[in-house]
């Protein structure tokens, strides 16, 4: 399986103003068995959640290299108990009070067999875009009223921690988008990823264009184009796969 990954974020314009640090996180990881990306966004109410969502993006990548296959397994609530567990843990290094490290959470990571894992607790968006066309693979999740959501921090994550698994033989591009740059990349309307989805995606497919210029044309196309349907912070991650290049397991029932 070839692998390629692209990550970057943008500073919201009322994060500037205020002189006040960009709260998104987002960054990846491949080796010769697994590559994945992830995205962290620090809860604006909270003042060191950029913190948190650093350590979040940090952590994650060698936590899905070494623990892939028991939560690929564990179809259970349990798979999602232990991982937030394991992620709060990682955050108590930080000397920081659990409410004061509110951050969302978003990944995707995939074998070289094959097999695929995704999780998603907070708002933002995963999209997946493959021969068939682009879609959403995982919709934000909002509290009570539209501004709020949920955090990995908090005591009721791993009731809404999402993991989704399963299969994937072809060629695929996955984007993970913030609340702050989903805003440009989902149309409300008529309810459906915006065209800018596939471009963004086909950018990293291309063979010719190397991940550090993806990144480069992903801030660009936050600071240039997903900037002016937000002041919030912009992230952006996203990673292509080719197909598998092992003999692939059945599908989890």
């Amino acid at each position: 399986m070839q692998a390629k990954f692209a990550a970057g974020v943008v500073r919201g314009r009322s994060h500037a103003a205020a002189g006040l640090p960009c709260q998104d996180r987002a960054g990846g990881y491949r080796d010769d068995t697994l590559a994945a990306v992830v995205l962290s966004d620090g809860a604006g109410s909270c003042p060191h959640s950029e913190q948190a969502a650093e350590t979040v993006v940090n952590w994650l990548p060698g936590y899905l290299s070494r623990h892939f296959e028991d939560l690929y397994a564990d179809d259970s609530p349990d798979a999602a108990v232990r991982l937030v567990q394991d992620g709060q843990q990682a955050l108590e290094v930080l000397g920081l009070p659990m409410e004061e490290c509110y951050c969302t959470l978003l990944f995707y990571a995939r074998h070289r067999d094959g097999r695929w894992l995704c999780g998603h607790i907070g708002d933002g968006y995963l999209f997946e875009s493959d021969a068939e066309g682009v879609r959403v693979l995982s919709y934000p999740e909002n509290g009570l009223y539209s501004y709020e959501t949920y955090f990995l921090s908090q005591d009721c994550a791993a009731e809404h921690l999402r993991l989704q698994r399963g299969v994937c033989g072809e060629e695929r591009c996955v984007l993970l988008a913030s609340d702050g740059s989903a805003d440009g990349l989902y149309d409300r309307e008529e309810h459906v990823p915006a065209q800018a989805v596939e471009v963004l995606c086909s950018w990293l497919a291309n063979p010719d264009n190397p991940p550090e210029t993806v990144r480069e044309a992903y801030l660009r196309a936050m600071e240039d184009k997903l900037s002016s349907h937000t002041h919030d912070d912009m992230s952006l991650a996203a990673l292509w796969c080719s197909g598998r290049d092992i003999p692939c397991p059945s599908e989890p029932e």
